[in-house]
């Protein structure tokens, strides 16, 4: 039961992460390469400096996104082993914070909203049979409309997470602007995995 579960942890773990670095290229912008380059080498090298600058803006970025999708996976595979319901507190979410101000608190009230609405669906991932993720998918969600309804779910309480940081955190247009285009994003790739899983 133990292995079999591990397999599926991973499996699900490699898929996120996986998700998580298509979203960050996605929506972090490559440097473009210009034909001065060829005639100017130092532009080049200032190149080679911005690329090695988008490369760790993806990793850091994707790393963020996988951070969260953990948290719920991680939980959920404790349930699933050892049968039994893990209660966490908000902090226990996020022991490396320091909640103190009223509006810091009401953030990770909202971003356990969203943790928890994954936590619900890699549960019932975990305990159902399967050998690819399309499987665990298709054993939890009979069809594309109870599969949509979840991703819904999960894209309201996000939206709630990046509202609040946007009114009270990060509120600049800039800001705004980048929240909307990982909005976007997510939900561009979240429909091409709705398609895929349930093509047949």
């Amino acid at each position: 039961m133990t292995s079999d579960l591990r397999k599926k942890h991973e499996m699900i773990l490699r898929h996120e992460e996986q998700f998580s670095y298509t979203l960050a290229k996605n929506v972090v912008k490559k440097p473009e390469a210009s034909a001065w380059m060829i005639l100017i080498p130092i532009l080049f090298v200032h190149h080679i400096m911005k690329i090695n600058q988008y490369k760790a803006g993806v990793k850091t970025f994707a790393e963020n996104i996988l951070g969260t999708k953990q948290k719920a996976l991680d939980k959920a595979y404790l349930e699933a082993e050892s049968g039994k319901k893990v209660n966490y507190e908000i902090e226990d979410y996020f022991s490396q914070v320091s909640l103190v101000a009223d509006e810091e608190k009401i953030l990770a009230q909202k971003q356990v909203r969203a943790i928890r609405i994954m936590e619900e669906h890699y549960l019932a991932m975990l305990n159902v049979q399967g050998d690819a993720l399309e499987d665990l998918i298709r054993g939890v969600y009979s069809n594309q409309k109870e599969y949509r309804g979840y991703l819904r779910r999960l894209a309201e309480a996000e939206k709630e997470v990046n509202q609040y940081l946007m009114d009270n955190f990060h509120s600049s247009q800039e800001s705004r602007i980048v929240v909307r285009k990982i909005e976007e994003e997510n939900e561009a790739l979240r429909e091409e995995e709705l398609k895929f899983f349930f093509q047949h």
